[in-house]
């Protein structure tokens, strides 16, 4: 269940970003923008994805409830007294208003209302506004809506442009628009995370799955940002290369998989209590053997883990570097990954619980 939740949240991430990157191209006027192939069947596929993909929790909350009543029962169950529930058909009332907007053409404006709305009740549905209503509720709102947004208008010129039209004129807007996304989402995001993990406990929550999925997510992002420098810094001034974009976009989609199955594990509030609740996570037990309370992180320097972490650094140069020279972009995605590997690998190494 844990897999299908966790999957079903990246498909939902993905295909809002979609939507919200098609509304956000709608403001943006003809010359300063590539020449975009959009499919009005695909939104609507999307929007679909938006109502179907968000169902994912009650049907999680209705397998663990069943009970005499049967499945059809629970579900309606679920679907009236549970906050879940509630959420979900919210949910599914803006996904219609927001199809029936795309599909009768309406005015950009109302397709963003919508949009914007979804993404709010995404936000107050969210674990962290369980714990912290406004503070949780802005602070989601605002990690999800810039991260959309961002993430869509990258999806949309990276796999849908049709020709290099207004490339130069595209940069001059996109690449600050970029940067200010990144930086909300950094801050936001670390806003978020200290709701669930203290920095003293940071690299005591490495020990649980939820602390795997949070390093991996960080590690994630040194690629990812390193794809959006080459894309916006070193190939300025160069020819159109869809390439890279695509590269910078499966960077961000690899983000998404690891936030997506990070939040389906226990948030390490108190990292004894959740270790003895949930014991340790699979790859520290195949990487470090059995581990004991009380949880201690410190570094413990080996050979291996620092040659780990060197190699990895290499690699990330390596993925710069391979932008100057005529080499497959493909090789540079490798590169990326191997950093998040080889790092990943390296810190588990240099760390002893």
């Amino acid at each position: 269940m844990t897999i299908f939740t966790a999957i079903a949240d990246f498909l939902l991430y993905t295909v809002i970003s979609y939507l919200a990157g098609s509304v956000v191209l709608k403001f943006i006027p003809e010359a300063k923008k590539p020449r975009i192939s959009e499919s009005k069947t695909l939104l609507l596929i999307c929007v679909a994805g938006v109502a179907l993909f968000s169902l994912a929790p009650v049907i999680e909350l209705v397998v663990f409830l069943k009970n005499g009543e049967g499945w059809a029962g629970t579900f309606w169950t679920v679907l009236i007294e549970s906050s879940a529930g509630h959420g979900w058909l919210v949910t599914l009332a803006l996904s219609l208003l927001l199809g029936f907007a795309i599909f009768f053409n309406t005015s950009k404006y109302n397709q963003a209302y919508y949009l914007i709305l979804l993404i709010l009740v995404i936000g107050f549905f969210s674990h962290v506004a369980s714990l912290s209503l406004w503070a949780g509720f802005a602070s989601h709102s605002i990690h999800f809506f810039f991260m959309a947004i961002w993430t869509g208008v990258l999806l949309q010129v990276a796999w849908f442009s049709t020709d290099s039209t207004n490339w130069p004129r595209f940069l001059v807007w996109f690449t600050p628009f970029a940067i200010f996304c990144v930086a909300v989402l950094i801050a936001s995001g670390l806003f978020i995370m200290f709701y669930f993990v203290e920095l003293e406990n940071y690299a005591d929550s490495w020990v649980l799955p939820y602390g795997q999925m949070l390093l991996l997510k960080h590690l994630s992002i040194v690629p990812l940002l390193a794809a959006a420098f080459i894309n916006g810094f070193l190939h300025r001034g160069r020819a159109f290369n869809v390439k890279w974009l695509r590269i910078e976009s499966l960077l961000l989609l690899l983000v998404f998989l690891f936030t997506a199955f990070m939040s389906k594990q226990a948030p390490p509030h108190e990292i004894n209590y959740t270790f003895r609740a949930e014991g340790a996570a699979p790859l520290v037990q195949w990487l470090k053997g059995e581990q004991w309370i009380p949880i201690d992180a410190t570094l413990a320097w080996s050979v291996n883990g620092i040659a780990f972490l060197i190699i990895g650094l290499l690699l990330l140069g390596m993925m710069v570097f391979s932008s100057y020279r005529q080499v497959s972009t493909w090789l540079s995605f490798l590169f990326g990954t191997g950093f998040i590997v080889t790092v990943y690998i390296g810190l588990m190494l240099n760390v002893s619980f």
